[in-house]
């Protein structure tokens, strides 16, 4: 499916994120905005990065595969990938090699299959911890006190350094229910940090509540449709 494609839509929603970062994060200079580009074919995408864009999450590993293919060498080399979706035992393969960092690791299990497939290929990988922390039964990841019970296992692997969390606020969720959720996010990962002075990343919001995860101390904020949005 072709969509439009603007520079001058996505400069001016991106240069808004920007302002917002300034005004509401307490500490703008650490915030990252993820480009959300599973939206996108790989045409659609190679014109965004003409446009200069160059940190991308995407959340199927195929698809991760596939762009990791087309967009190799030496022009592309300033590209980080970083994977966002669920990811299966059996698709590790298909980011490990290139990935940036992971942000849904949801289960110890999942973090026990990544050490391995890092160790097999010689690398040392980046990840987050995905916590559920509204405790939806449709939702993914691990909860706070589940987390907090055994939290040493999460932070002994070799090849996987667990550098901060990942979390998604409930649809439909007001805006005072979302930054209670975030801020108990930024408890969680001020908790951690005092033990663990490499966990800096704080992996929440997303296009409509964003503003809340910033005011509650997001490091990364995950913005897909806000971008393309007129």
């Amino acid at each position: 499916m072709q969509k439009e494609i603007s520079k001058e839509v996505i400069d001016k929603n991106y240069n808004q994120i920007l302002e917002d970062i300034k005004r509401y994060s307490p500490y703008p200079e650490k915030v990252k905005i993820l480009f959300v580009s599973k939206y996108y074919d790989i045409e659609e995408h190679r014109k965004i990065i003409e446009m200069g864009y160059n940190y991308f999450g995407e959340n199927r590993a195929q698809v991760y595969r596939d762009k990791l293919k087309e967009f190799s060498g030496e022009k592309y080399k300033n590209i980080v990938w970083d994977f966002i979706g669920r990811l299966q035992k059996n698709k590790i393969k298909y980011i490990i090699n290139n990935v940036n960092l992971i942000h849904s690791i949801d289960s110890y299990e999942l973090l026990e299959d990544i050490n391995k497939k890092a160790i097999e290929n010689g690398r040392t990988v980046n990840g987050l911890i995905q916590i559920n922390v509204s405790k939806e039964e449709s939702k993914t990841g691990i909860y706070v006190e589940d987390f907090e019970k055994d939290s040493e296992k999460y932070f002994s692997m070799d090849n996987v350094k667990i550098i901060g969390f990942m979390t998604m606020a409930p649809l439909g969720a007001s805006e005072e229910e979302i930054s209670k959720y975030f801020s108990k996010m930024l408890d969680l990962k001020r908790k951690y940090a005092e033990k663990y002075d490499y966990l800096t990343e704080l992996s929440m919001g997303m296009s409509g509540d964003y503003i809340e995860a910033l005011k509650n101390g997001a490091t990364i904020i995950r913005i897909g449709s806000k971008l393309i949005s007129k």
